[in-house]
């Protein structure tokens, strides 16, 4: 069973705080009913997630919700990931509102997590998990991808896993 990969879009994967358009990023309109959407998008990252969906199972961790797999990973060349649905988005005093959300939803399954609103608080809540913040303003790098991969190699990715044979 491979371990998960947590993807935030607005922040990682949509530089949605960048002042003007970063580079190799596109500028992309979105309109769904009387709804529209700016967003930013670099077409690396879709080759790069399904370059790492060889090692990882890949899962929308975002407030888009199944909008994701609609509206979003087409544009990127992403297939239909499972979903994480937020029942509640309150505030939380410490860390991220989505935190007891990803507990429940990853169980005892070795996971990644790529959010521009995750941090230390996460990282004490998940000591085994790789919490991995990005810069709203910046987005995912070569850098974060390098750090994904370094650590999915590590011995713990192969052992074995409830479900496994």
């Amino acid at each position: 069973m491979r371990p998960l990969l947590l993807l935030d879009f607005d922040g990682p994967l949509n530089p949605h705080r960048a002042e003007g358009i970063p580079p190799g990023y596109q500028r992309h309109e979105i309109t769904e009913g009387a709804k529209t959407w700016r967003i930013l998008l670099n077409p690396v990252h879709g080759v790069e997630l399904n370059a790492l969906a060889d090692s990882f199972e890949l899962v929308w961790a975002s407030s888009w919700e199944h909008g994701a797999n609609r509206l979003l990973g087409p544009l990127l060349g992403l297939p239909e990931l499972p979903t994480i649905v937020w029942p509640d988005r309150r505030p939380v005093r410490r860390g991220s509102w989505k935190a007891p959300y990803v507990a429940d939803w990853v169980g005892d399954r070795p996971f990644a997590w790529v959010d521009d609103e995750v941090g230390d608080v996460e990282r004490d809540r998940f000591p085994e998990a790789l919490i991995l913040p990005v810069d709203a303003r910046a987005g995912l790098t070569g850098r974060h991808f390098g750090v994904l991969r370094g650590w999915v190699r590590k011995p713990f990715a192969h052992k074995a896993f409830p479900g496994d044979s």
